[in-house]
């Protein structure tokens, strides 16, 4: 014979269903009433996108969006570079930038929710004609040369899938958002009928307090999680600094709406209290009680002292964090005593509690669900985190060369000095570095490496820190001024001394850099680059390469960097002339890097002095095409080696416009056979400004006797 269940045991399980779904259905209406208020409607979304331009990091990323286009369309603004992102920069955080640039992006999310939208393009076309105004305070030639209409500043074509399938999500929230505010009401309604009906009605109003200040605690703490993981899934600094500006600006609010649902969730939990525990002076001591008790089980207390160290160790090591926490922590519990204040107030208007009745209220173990429910959320995303940051690195592939050198097996037996290596010109000064002025190069040495460049033209200085720029030290060196004076012009020397005057403050420590006559004008660390090259090496096991500094720093110092990125062990040893070795030879040896140094090389045996019978070049300075030629400059007549300087000078301001002529296959193939005529040997370096524009690296092969890839 069964025995019936007990009508209490029916209504307690209905109150914890009813409790349940209320919180659930709390959770998705919330949701979905902000992202709908936020990403449904054209002009929200194109206000929260106008209002992240006021985060720096959201206004630097479009300031180098916007000057890459500018300089896209118009090459010879490449020198300017820095100069533009400081311009645009001021462009974007102006009123009448944001004026236009919010119909673009009303224009883009239209696209969005169009289903047949297969491209995202966000065009801000008149926006040159404001970096025009603002250019013409620094220079009106640039400011003239600067396109009044801009090609699309963002562009990602053939991306039906994803675009459509954005689209379909906020096609589906739109649809569903009406239903927000029901599904609000609806959670309401479940659990108020879940208090009332619960035959322990202050044991499931105090779940339910503790359930809705979870829900918006975990609200709440959407914002800082969805910065942190977006910090450290973009592998760009700045990508991931405009990403994170813009979930700033979308999503901030709901922290706000977050600590309303937990202050709401608070009241409701502490009006379920015993009137002993309503108290602030037990809670005081309740609360320490929790931190400071030790507990009886082993894994509990082990956690507890993992929690307080890892406390102290945030306190030591991001003391601004901790100040973070501790105020938030600091002010929800002013909120709770707040709260407790308030029932005590109220406490002898309330009805009394009949003996027996609700009596028994487990707080401890219904608290404790919520906190570990936030906790374990936060120690998750902080896992996360961690691992996305300390993820290892795609594994090394090594590219088999099959008994090629330098891309052909037929090198492997020639004589370093019967082979022909395409070169960039101060190869160091990239326009993909923002803070580096009149840049040479259009590619960074990583990219100028893929490209098939061989040869590099380096410019060593000693130099130190100064905030964000490095002060040179032309101490260091006795020739460096006389030297850099001669190379750039009289001109571009006072300038040049004159941005230098202009830093004052104690210099950091002294370090070696790669600048191009005042590392004020930029300047990247040698060490770093040196393991650009390392890198490459490793993963490339039959390439050679030449590099040849133009040296304003102690040769010491040169070495020592050598040591420290570990180039060293890849430094061609032997001699060099009058018997050359072949790139098998260097290949065989390990010894694949050949160091020339310009100045001095005294104390460094592997470093070769390249003026004093070693190497031979052409002279460097032809302000036009019709004025190259194979003239004797630097170096013996007839040195071992042999450098073709092959560039229109236009200090300080280098032209990809004239690199678009003079760095044609044919035209380097012509001047190089020419110089070969006339000076009897074989031009070992074809050094060229701006080498991803034409093609030396082809026409070194065709000078190489090679078939063309």
């Amino acid at each position: 014979m069964t025995r019936a269940r007990s009508p209490r045991g029916w209504l307690w399980w209905c109150a914890a269903v009813l409790g349940g779904v209320g919180l659930i259905v709390l959770v998705l209406s919330l949701f979905m009433a902000y992202v709908g208020r936020v990403l449904v409607h054209d002009d929200a979304f194109a206000d929260r996108v106008t209002r992240s331009l006021e985060d720096p990091r959201v206004a630097e990323f479009v300031a180098l969006r916007i000057t890459d286009v500018v300089i896209t369309q118009q090459p010879d603004l490449t020198a300017l570079r820095p100069i533009l992102v400081v311009v645009t920069r001021g462009v974007v955080g102006s009123a009448p930038f944001r004026a236009m640039v919010r119909p673009a992006v009303r224009r883009v999310h239209s696209a969005l929710l169009t289903s047949t939208a297969e491209n995202i393009l966000l065009a801000v076309p008149d926006v040159g004609v404001l970096i025009r105004e603002s250019l013409k305070s620094v220079g009106p030639a640039a400011a003239d040369r600067v396109p009044a209409r801009l090609q699309p500043v963002l562009q990602i074509e053939g991306a039906a899938l994803a675009v459509q399938a954005a689209g379909r999500v906020l096609g589906t929230v739109s649809r569903l958002r009406p239903f927000g505010r029901l599904g609000l009401l609806a959670a309401v309604i479940c659990l108020g009928v879940a208090v009332v009906i619960s035959p322990t009605r202050r044991d499931t109003l105090l779940s339910t307090g503790v359930g809705v200040a979870t829900v918006g605690t975990v609200l709440a703490l959407l914002v800082p999680a969805g910065r942190l993981l977006v910090a450290v899934t973009i592998p760009d600094a700045s990508a991931a600094g405009a990403a994170a500006g813009l979930w700033g600006a979308f999503f901030s609010p709901l922290r706000v709406a977050g600590v309303i649902v937990a202050a709401v969730g608070v009241a409701l939990a502490v009006a379920a209290l015993p009137n002993e525990l309503v108290d602030p002076r037990a809670m005081r001591g309740n609360l320490w009680d929790l931190v400071s008790r030790p507990r009886e089980r082993t894994l509990e207390e082990a956690g507890r002292v993992a929690g307080i160290g890892l406390a102290g160790l945030v306190a030591l090591f991001s003391p601004g964090l901790a100040l973070s926490i501790a105020m938030v922590v600091s002010g929800a519990l002013l909120l709770l005593f707040a709260f407790a204040e308030a029932r005590r107030l109220i406490q002898p208007h309330l009805p009394v509690i009949v003996q027996g009745e609700d009596e028994h209220v487990r707080v401890a173990p219904v608290a404790l669900v919520g906190v570990r429910i936030v906790v374990f959320l936060a120690v998750g995303v902080g896992l996360a985190a961690l691992l996305l940051r300390l993820r290892p690195r795609t594994e090394v592939v090594v590219v088999a060369s099959g008994g090629a050198c330098n891309g052909a097996v037929d090198l492997c037996e020639r004589p370093l000095n019967q082979v022909v290596f395409p070169g960039a010109h101060n190869a160091m000064g990239s326009a993909m570095n923002p803070a580096w002025l009149f840049p040479n190069q259009d590619l960074d040495i990583p990219r100028l490496l893929g490209r098939g460049v061989r040869a590099f033209l380096l410019d060593p200085y000693l130099g130190n820190r100064l905030g964000d720029q490095v002060k040179t030290d032309f101490a260091a060196v006795p020739h460096a001024n006389r030297k850099i004076a001669e190379v750039i012009g009289p001109d571009a020397w006072a300038a040049g001394m004159r941005v230098r005057e202009q830093l004052v403050g104690e210099p950091g420590t002294s370090d070696i850099y790669l600048c191009h006559g005042f590392c004020e004008l930029g300047a990247v660390r040698l060490v770093p680059v040196l393991r650009t090259f390392v890198e490459f090496l490793v993963t490339h096991p039959g390439e050679v390469i030449i590099l040849d500094f133009e040296d304003y720093a102690p040769p010491a110092a040169i070495a020592s960097a050598f040591e420290e990125s570990g180039l060293i062990a890849y430094v061609y040893q032997g001699p060099m002339g009058p018997t050359w070795p072949t790139l098998g030879e260097m290949v065989a040896s390990g010894g694949r890097v050949v160091v020339l140094g310009e100045y001095d090389v005294t104390g460094v045996p592997w470093m070769h002095m390249a003026w004093e019978g070693l190497m031979a070049e052409t002279p460097y300075t032809f302000p036009t095409q019709e004025d190259f030629s194979c003239r004797p400059n630097r170096g013996t007549p007839r040195g071992g080696l042999f450098l073709i300087n092959h560039w229109i000078e236009t200090t300080p301001t280098p032209k990809p416009s004239n690199a678009q002529i003079v760095n044609q296959q044919d035209v380097i193939v012509r001047r190089a056979r020419q110089c070969q005529r006339e000076r009897g040997m074989v031009p070992n370096i074809i050094a060229v400004d701006f080498a991803g524009i034409g093609d030396v690296v082809g026409a070194a092969r065709r000078l190489n006797g090679l078939e063309a890839q």
